[in-house]
């Protein structure tokens, strides 16, 4: 029996540590080269011109919630030298916008934003109105898609990139990333809602008006995957047809003659209703994002589209963001509610909306260092966003949404923080999945990581191998005896 004795002892020490471990993700091996993205920023020019107070930076070790920051070291790490942390070769196309930093200050690295096609002139615009600190040179980067961004994020080719919640979604499950900031918009608002618009004639031809008057007409969805776009409209579409035999896809087609959804994935948008601008699915479409799914209603190439409740009065003929296209006023069209019946188009819809998305969010690498997460969200949250929206100097592609006035730390999980509109995508996904295997939101996150349960379970199969071992052991003891 003492040959059982060893194993048992071990058995003892070490299963305590197995199930302790439950709520806490293991920092897996950094990327390549990823001593030269932590460190500090670079101070350049900077004017600020405020409008409504902004969120101040987080401080390390004072949080209002713990669970944003579990597992992480709250002890500010000394400042590293520059043998340390060498200077990153920037790439020619891609050059910072931060002045050279003097002799005294210390470049720990640079901080990478993924403009996506037309946002990088935005993008270059932003980041010289950053007032960088802590030694961070900021960059930007351009990528031909949110796909592609995610990739190099992955990779660690870049660091940061704007998402719709829908996307943002699919960044924190598939490429586990998490979000850090929200967008902040009129009257602190961190949420919009997300509305069906359609033209005025059809509503006052009927004295009542659903969205079941619209099948076998055509829809104008702005993004594949898209909580406004796509995802909300078709969670509601669903209801309607009350079937768990069709997949997204096969619902909205099978309701529009014509869908204009083009993704920002490869091989997942639906450009039937598109029109011939360039034959193209991807989000480079003409009409993609909330003013593309209007441009698409108002270019009559579909009868009803699916945007935030703002984007008829920001992008008609009257709007502040009006393009050549906008030939339309916002009194040519009205809100379609989902129960039934239209509204005027005010920007308050109401209970007129197909439901509450969160803002747009900030992702970033779920494994960025703590004191890097923490310099990027004390730039951000002191930029002075309102010369990007009234200086006109935005891009044909926003960065940040139109109606943007300033950003905010996030101070949940990312599941969390997408709450609502994280289970509308999930029950998106389910309906694409034959075997769907996620875990049902509780409102208790405590990891960040997608991948945490697994690693749960992988400790407890260990603790079972070991008590099966000392069974094992026991049993020849006494065969021995």
């Amino acid at each position: 029996m003492q040959i059982a004795i060893v194993p048992s002892l071990f058995l003892l020490l070490f299963s305590p540590f197995s199930f302790a471990i439950q709520g806490y993700e293991p920092v897996p091996a950094p990327y390549s080269g990823e001593d030269v993205w932590t460190g500090s920023v670079v101070p350049s020019p900077y004017a600020t011109v405020p409008s409504l107070p902004l969120a101040k930076s987080p401080e390390p070790g004072v949080y209002e919630h713990e669970d944003i920051y579990e597992g992480a070291d709250r002890t500010p790490a000394p400042a590293p030298t520059k043998e340390e942390y060498p200077r990153e070769v920037e790439e020619p196309s891609e050059s910072p916008i931060s002045p050279s930093p003097s002799s005294e200050e210390i470049i720990l690295g640079t901080v990478k934003w993924c403009a996506v096609r037309d946002e990088y002139v935005d993008c270059q615009y932003y980041i010289s109105l950053l007032r960088p600190t802590n030694g961070y040179i900021w960059i930007c980067v351009r990528r031909e898609t949110v796909q592609e961004c995610l990739d190099s994020i992955k990779e660690g080719e870049a660091d940061l990139v704007n998402l719709d919640a829908g996307l943002a979604y699919i960044a924190f499950m598939k490429y586990s990333m998490k979000a850090i900031a929200n967008e902040v918009y009129c009257n602190h608002a961190e949420s919009f809602d997300a509305v069906a618009v359609v033209n005025r004639m059809v509503c006052e031809n009927k004295g009542s008006t659903s969205l079941l008057d619209f099948k076998g007409k055509r829809s104008c969805h702005g993004g594949y995957s898209t909580a406004t776009g796509w995802n909300y409209p078709v969670t509601h579409l669903k209801q309607l047809f009350d079937s768990e035999e069709l997949n997204d896809k096969e619902m909205v087609t099978e309701f529009f003659s014509g869908v204009c959804a083009p993704s920002e994935f490869k091989g997942t948008g639906l450009c039937s209703g598109c029109g011939n601008e360039n034959g193209s699915c991807h989000m480079s479409s003409f009409y993609s994002g909330h003013e593309g799914a209007f441009r698409c209603l108002v270019e009559d190439l579909g009868d009803v589209a699916f945007v935030r409740a703002e984007t008829a009065l920001l992008y008609s003929m009257e709007g502040p963001h009006n393009q050549t296209w906008s030939t339309k006023s916002f009194n040519d069209f009205m809100y379609l509610c989902p129960q039934g019946g239209c509204r005027e188009i005010n920007g308050y819809p109401g209970d007129c909306s197909f439901g509450t998305v969160p803002a747009n969010v900030i992702m970033t690498s779920n494994y960025i260092s703590n004191e890097k997460r923490l310099a990027v969200l004390d730039t951000l949250i002191n930029g002075s966003w309102n010369d990007v929206l009234y200086t006109g100097k935005n891009g044909a592609g926003h960065m940040l949404s139109t109606s943007t006035q300033g950003l905010a730390a996030i101070k949940k999980v990312t599941r969390s923080y997408l709450g609502t509109s994280a289970s509308i995508s999930q029950s998106i996904q389910e309906l694409n999945t034959e075997d769907a295997q996620v875990i049902p939101y509780t409102g208790n996150s405590i990891s960040d990581s997608p991948s945490s349960s697994s690693y749960i379970h992988h400790s407890m199969a260990i603790t079972v191998f070991l008590i099966i071992l000392d069974l094992m052991l026991s049993a020849l003891s006494t065969r021995g005896q």
